[in-house]
């Protein structure tokens, strides 16, 4: 292993000891994206958000989980440039997902013991209200932008009940609905799949189209995929 592999290697492991001790970091610019900056900090943030609202210890944390932070903060700046108009969240959507994070951590009622949760996780009330409005307007204009290109035809419907949902029914023993009953289900269901394959596909070419520049080679992917442009004097 070179010395700037062994120093990268060192560098990326304080980093992530860093977030588990909830120790104080200096700031550094990790990308620009678009022309604005991406900070240490932000990232910091992204990655004890996702690790409490999926009750993870911060210790489980790993380089894999830190990529996919990372990959997330470069997707919502790419889509918050398109984003304008778009209605902010509540108070009342808020705090219906602040109360199922607080559920998870049975602290729904105890603010004492929520108090301390966030202590461990080294964020504030506000930290997570904006995180949960940041989710909830990010979804809102997905759903707005994609739900029409998402047309389910009467025959895409029908296929699938008799195609898909039938035999699997009849594999397993039990008795099928009819058509008219399930049909508004399966017309969701169906929507839902176009949904996210165009979602999938329109996010592939906004991130093609942006300009990204990853500055900290300690959050470029193992193997960067053409759509990351790093300058090639960055380092760590």
């Amino acid at each position: 292993m070179t010395v700037m592999r062994r120093t990268r290697c060192a560098l990326a492991m304080f980093m992530l000891l860093a977030v588990s001790a909830g120790a104080q970091v200096i700031d550094r610019s990790i990308a620009v994206v678009n022309h604005k900056l991406v900070t240490w900090s932000e990232l910091d943030a992204e990655m004890r958000f996702e690790a409490l609202e999926n009750h993870r210890p911060l210790a489980a944390l790993t380089e894999a989980d830190r990529h996919a932070a990372f990959d997330r903060l470069l997707q919502e700046r790419i889509l918050r440039e398109q984003m304008q108009g778009v209605a902010p969240a509540s108070g009342s959507e808020i705090a219906a997902l602040l109360t199922e994070i607080r559920t998870n951590w049975s602290a729904t009622q105890d603010d004492a013991a929520w108090g301390k949760v966030l202590t461990r996780y080294g964020l504030t009330v506000d930290d997570v209200r904006q995180k949960i409005a940041t989710q909830i307007e990010v979804m809102r204009f997905i759903e707005e932008r994609m739900r029409p290109l998402a047309r389910v035809s009467r025959k895409e419907v029908e296929d699938y009940y008799t195609l898909t949902l039938a035999p699997q029914v009849a594999a397993k023993g039990g008795k099928l609905e009819t058509y008219e009953e399930l049909a508004p289900k399966i017309r969701e269901l169906l929507t839902e799949q176009k949904m996210s394959d165009e979602t999938e596909k329109w996010l592939k070419q906004l991130r093609a189209q942006a300009s990204v520049q990853v500055l900290w080679e300690a959050v470029r992917e193992p193997q960067p995929t053409a759509d990351i442009h790093a300058p090639a004097s960055a380092s760590p």
